[in-house]
């Protein structure tokens, strides 16, 4: 069994993108076309962190199958909040009674599940459109992370390590992005009370600003 390391996937990623885009702003800068530059650097940092939410939870990625299917299925849970509800169950029975490690085990499991898509809900607004009602960003976030559970379960079967596919993380991760879309919102609300102008700008959904000489503005 072989394994893909993570930060190999993040660095391929990345000059992957920045390779394509560094040649499409050239062929705009040839034919004078805006370039709205806070835009693009948004666009960057959802970029790396789309690679690192991958790398996290994908990798390593096991290359090879293995026969053995017998804890995988015990590995999966479709029941609400089960997760969650037997860990807290366990405080102070599990690992020999030790009740600030499972208070801490349980903070990071659920903490970590909710934090993972919060930039999600907080970047997916300023870059797209169509991600800036509520409803829409959560479906975004359902459909990333039912896809994250559903390829952990696929390394399962090849034999994937530690793997465990959790309708709880589903229901924290989902939870991460309302939390993160609910920090866009005020944002740029205490952005439009200041009339934040160049912020204004990359809400409303503009690609960028030429002036009159066709200078490209921030």
């Amino acid at each position: 069994m072989y394994f893909i390391n993570g930060s190999l996937f993040i660095m391929i990623g990345i000059i992957f993108y920045m390779v394509g885009r560094g040649i499409l702003l050239g062929i705009k800068y040839k034919k004078q076309k805006q370039v709205y530059w806070l835009k693009e650097i948004i666009t960057f940092l959802f970029i790396l962190y789309i690679c690192m939410v991958v790398s996290v939870t994908l990798f390593p990625f096991p290359i090879g199958f293995n026969s053995n299917f017998e804890n995988v299925f015990r590995s999966i849970n479709v029941i609400p909040l089960k997760t969650i509800i037997d860990n807290i169950s366990q405080i102070g029975i599990a690992y020999d009674g030790d009740v600030q490690f499972m208070i801490g085990l349980i903070a990071k499991n659920v903490g970590g599940n909710i934090l993972l898509l919060m930039p999600l809900g907080f970047l997916a607004p300023m870059l797209w459109v169509k991600s800036k009602q509520l409803k829409s960003i959560m479906l975004l976030g359902f459909v990333v992370s039912i896809s994250i559970e559903f390829v952990q379960f696929l390394e399962s079967l090849a034999g994937g390590w530690g793997r465990i596919t959790d309708i709880d993380d589903v229901i924290c991760n989902v939870l991460g992005v309302i939390i993160g879309y609910l920090i866009y919102k005020l944002i740029f609300k205490i952005v439009d009370k200041y009339q934040i102008k160049i912020l204004q700008k990359l809400n409303s959904g503009n690609s960028g600003l030429i002036d009159n000489d066709n200078r490209v503005k921030l």
